[in-house]
């Protein structure tokens, strides 16, 4: 069973694109209210790194270009410099690696003339993600060089240094230097830890993890995997946490933990499927396809794996695909089948020499030479196991181990120093603020209190006019509705309708045009009292959550239903508390959800009916089926209800969908947006 090698190279390089689109694009602010130039592109420089920080990259593009305009007519060389390299990062987040490049290599020729140390150490690390990203190891291991050289002259605790530390790491991990490799990372985490970057120190929990399993210390690697969970749970970075449950599910898998195995790798999926981006998946079904195999479920785990080299093809993601290779070979060869197995594993091994990574030569010589001495190929096999012998690093011993201890130890010690010595100059600030504050204490507590009372009038006048302004319309709108709909309306209906049952009662029979006019009468009065009762219902604004509208839409479903003894199932799913409707939007759909109701009662002529409310983050769905007659669309004339069903679904902009046809019962699906 392999360990994730690409769990590093995905966290480095993560294109963030495709996260999320826009209706318009924003306006960017007034840059003319800043006088100074430098001021301004200091402006124009922060706003475009919050847009990237916001994944807004098309916007942070046309930021970017202002600056570099502004920078450029006022010839401040550093300026354009910074301007350049972040387009650049801008495109690389959008995956449009040759224009990165482009903007790149201008910043590279201004950032070499002018000895720009800090922004050539910026644009190495940033072409390092995407050389990385892309698979091109010849390119990436010839920038770790050009960062190597630089790192002398950067500030020791600086953001540049602690990531040129993190890259030096991974170049060590995949020549299989893991004791050079740890005390890299170690250095990075000291300082992505001093500078409270939370995501890059979760990012050396993950780069520190990886190396602990190669070493076989699984039970102190799920720790810092677990440890950079949190953090990217906290801070709602989806990708990074989609690559720490994989990272996770591989650990899982390695120690037979299937089951949570499983749950770990569902997680990461249900995650990838909210949003755009795809590619993970290829790691997704390469971890499905472990979990299959090893629970002998050869055939399913097959398809996984065929699902995986799908996707890595189709991200031209080498790394995933020789893990794809290595694990359906790895599978045939657990399903005692080593002449199918064999193809794959030399696929394995083909593109690992490609990519001239250690980790992987090894891997797929060792397989190769287990399944040739399976198949009684001895020569073969004895060659492949020369070739696993002539990669494989002995260094880690108990040296090694002590070593690690004590790089850890390092860490944690000059932690605390940086944390304590941050203390000292705390307190050093707070005695001198002390001392400030006493020479202009009597002014502060002056204007301190005049502020108060100030802001206090200011806010209690606010709330005396708002509480008046609501009082009074409250008490408008309820007196327009009891005197409108109580006094007027409501009695003439509740008269007419009494009128018309007393009319009908002394009329013997009720035959006759006579008792025919009363009839309707007393029908639509009563109709029209109904209606009535909805609309006041919906004007209520006691009733505005939807959870009272549950309860009423469940009494109309009893007392519609039960006389006619229609079977029905009333449905939900989702939490309901928090949705509150405007008067409008609640009286449309519930007056679309009576008229679905109604229409399955009254033509159907069904048996049973099912209603399901479901809600998620923007959407509450709701779904009426019958097993009635059903009729046909094409040939039946629409009636008043569907016609008012979809002209409600309108008003509230929602989608409505009839599924039906003749003796095949009816199906009506609402949408309604609640964001």
């Amino acid at each position: 069973m392999r360990f994730r090698k690409n769990g590093l190279v995905r966290f480095a390089g993560i294109i963030l694109y495709l996260i999320m689109s826009f209706c318009a694009s924003a306006q960017q602010p007034d840059w003319s209210r800043y006088p100074d130039g430098k001021d301004r592109l200091n402006a124009i420089r922060n706003y475009g790194r919050d847009l990237i920080k916001k994944q807004q990259y098309d916007q942070a593009v046309k930021v970017f270009k202002t600056g570099l305009d502004i920078s450029r007519k006022e010839s401040l060389d550093s300026f354009t410099c910074a301007n350049l390299t972040l387009l650049g990062t801008a495109y690389r987040y959008k995956a449009r690696y040759d224009s990165a490049f482009y903007y790149y290599d201008l910043a590279e020729k201004i950032a070499v003339a002018k000895k720009y140390v800090v922004l050539r150490a910026f644009i190495q690390i940033e072409s390092f993600a995407i050389f990385n990203r892309t698979g091109k190891a010849d390119s990436a291991a010839a920038t770790i060089g050009r960062m190597q050289d630089l790192l002398p002259d950067l500030d020791s605790n600086s953001s540049e240094s602690a990531k040129i530390e993190m890259y030096l790491g991974h170049d060590d991990k995949h020549k299989t230097k893991y004791t050079e490799a740890l005390e890299h990372y170690y250095k990075a985490l000291r300082i992505f830890s001093y500078m409270k970057d939370s995501v890059n120190e979760g990012s050396m929990y993950v780069s520190l993890a990886n190396v602990l399993v190669i070493l076989g210390q699984q039970k102190k690697a799920l720790a810092y995997h677990q440890q950079a969970v949190d953090l990217f749970t906290l801070l709602g970075r989806k990708f990074e946490l989609v690559n720490e449950l994989l990272n996770i599910t591989d650990l899982y898998i390695s120690t037979g933990q299937l089951d949570s195995a499983e749950l770990s790798v569902r997680n990461a999926l249900s995650i990838i499927e909210t949003t755009n981006n795809q590619s993970y998946l290829g790691n997704v079904y390469v971890d499905l396809g472990y979990i299959y195999e090893h629970r002998k479920r050869f055939k399913e785990s097959k398809d996984y794996f065929q699902q995986a080299i799908h996707y890595a093809e189709v991200d031209k993601n080498t790394t995933t695909l020789m893990d794809s290779y290595q694990g359906i070979g790895e599978m045939y060869m657990a399903d005692h089948k080593p002449e199918m197995a064999g193809p794959f594993l030399e696929k394995h091994l083909l593109l690992a020499k490609q990519e001239s990574n250690k980790e992987e030569i090894m891997e797929a010589s060792l397989n190769l030479a287990e399944n040739e001495n399976a198949m009684h190929h001895y020569a073969r096999a004895y060659d492949y196991q020369k070739l696993y012998n002539t990669y494989k690093d002995s260094s880690y011993t108990e040296a090694t181990a002590k070593s690690m201890a004590e790089m850890e130890s390092k860490y944690q010690a000059e932690k605390k120093e940086k944390e304590i010595s941050l203390l000292r100059k705390d307190q050093q600030l707070d005695r001198l603020n002390l001392q400030k504050q006493k020479n202009f204490r009597l002014g502060a507590v002056i204007f301190l209190l005049l502020l108060l009372l100030i802001a206090f009038l200011v806010i209690n006048r606010y709330r005396v006019l708002q509480r008046s302004k609501r009082l009074i319309e409250m008490e408008r709108m309820r007196n327009t509705i009891a005197r409108d709909l109580h006094d007027d309306i409501g009695s003439t209906l509740s008269s007419i309708n009494i009128l018309s049952k007393v009319a009908l009662q002394q009329q013997p029979g009720g035959d006759g045009a006579m008792g025919v006019n009363m009839q309707k009468i007393k029908d639509r009065s009563a109709a029209v009292m109904e209606s009535m009762s909805d609309i006041v219902w919906a004007i209520n604004p006691q009733h505005d959550t939807f959870e009272q509208m549950l309860l009423r839409m469940k009494e109309f479903t009893a007392e519609m239903l039960e006389p006619l003894n229609i079977n029905y199932t009333f449905k939900e799913s989702g939490n309901f508390s928090a949705i509150r409707l405007d008067v409008e939007k609640r009286k449309d759909f519930y007056l679309l959800f009576k008229e679905a109701v109604n229409n399955a009662a009254k033509y159907s002529h069904c048996k049973n009916i099912t209603i399901l409310l479901k809600q998620d983050q923007q959407f509450v769905h709701l779904i009426i089926t019958d097993d009635g007659t059903g009729f046909d669309q094409q040939y039946t004339k629409m009636g008043n209800g569907i016609n008012n069903m979809r002209m409600r679904a309108a008003a509230m902009k929602a989608s409505i969908q009839i599924d039906t046809a003749k003796n095949e019962g009816t199906r009506i699906a609402v949408d309604i947006p609640i964001t």
